[in-house]
């Protein structure tokens, strides 16, 4: 047995391509500093800054407008803090991601090869033994007191025996023995590539203080229309049709507005990455710390019990 020659490796990689799953692009910094924006609590800055900004040039743009720079400044601070942070745990995530690249014993041109599993390619012979991460989905060509724990795709926590024919999947591990495969399936054809894509199909969801921000910018501008639909009437009674009152209205809405909110919220939660950051614990997004506080219960296997930290 002498497995693949490096020139037949080549040209299945670049048929098949290679044995790791797509990663999502990484975002332009403008488009992720735009989308610091995309919160009701926001937008409704974004229109009070608006109407500041109408207001000051409506009375003739006299001295500076403080309450909009003031406005501005915030929305500005605000986007920075999280743009910031995103960049940073996600080069952070990467650094993590190089320094674990899994790596297999592979057969090439007679002799066995230690390689990055994303280089391997079907009808790769690849030799496993006990606590290795199967690379690929494949098909057992020796087999000896091999179990494999499938718990990663069936759910089932109890290891299953595996013979010379039998089936092994990606991502899977072999608990115990030693075994030679040989790679039927990569990257996203595999079972755990299948599963990747119907997962990318998935909708984010919100996290619990996403939701309550949502609901509350919601709630906040329902109150400031009716407070300044209000105003207006009271003023047309009392005076007519006005641009006093008009003023008046428009200017009490945007006092109603909390300004200094998404600013108060985006520093609390930086405050929460840098202490998770001190715990060797990576968050890529700011809302994430708060959804860590609606965690109930960490499932863990009892072997690594002995590696977790002290609680968080």
């Amino acid at each position: 047995m002498r497995g693949l020659t490096s020139q037949e490796a080549q040209k299945r990689f670049v048929e098949y391509g290679s044995n790791a799953l797509p990663e999502n692009p990484s975002e332009p910094l403008w488009q992720r500093f735009l989308h610091q924006f995309q919160s009701p609590l926001i937008y409704i800055l974004l229109f009070a800054l608006a109407v500041d900004l109408g207001l000051w040039l409506y009375e003739g743009a006299q001295g500076l407008p403080l309450e909009a720079l003031a406005i501005l400044a915030i929305l500005i601070l605000n986007a920075t803090l999280g743009t910031l942070q995103e960049k940073r745990s996600e080069e952070a995530l990467r650094r993590l991601e190089a320094l674990a690249e899994p790596m297999a014993w592979v057969l090439r041109d007679g002799r066995f090869q230690h390689l990055p599993s994303r280089e391997i390619v079907p009808g790769d012979v690849v030799r496993l033994e006990a606590g290795d991460r199967i690379p690929a989905d494949g098909v057992l060509l020796e087999a000896s007191g091999v179990l494999v724990d499938e718990s990663l795709l069936t759910g089932e926590s109890v290891p299953v025996e595996k013979r010379v024919g039998d089936e092994v999947f990606s991502g899977t591990l072999l608990v115990r023995g030693r075994a030679l495969m040989e790679v039927s399936r990569t990257g996203l054809r595999s079972a755990m590539g299948r599963i990747a894509g119907l997962l990318s199909e998935m909708e984010e969801e919100k996290t619990p203080l996403e939701r309550r921000l949502e609901a509350f910018g919601h709630r906040v501008a329902r109150w400031v229309l009716v407070l300044a639909a209000a105003l207006v009437v009271l003023g047309f009674l009392v005076e007519g049709l006005s641009g006093k009152v008009l003023l008046f209205a428009v200017a009490l809405a945007v006092a109603a507005v909390p300004e200094g909110l998404p600013a108060v919220l985006t520093l609390a939660l930086a405050l929460g990455v840098e202490r998770m950051a001190r715990r060797k614990a990576v968050v890529r997004r700011l809302a994430a710390v708060e959804a860590l506080g609606s965690v109930t219960v960490i499932a863990t296997d009892l072997s690594t019990r002995q590696n977790v930290g002290p609680p968080l």
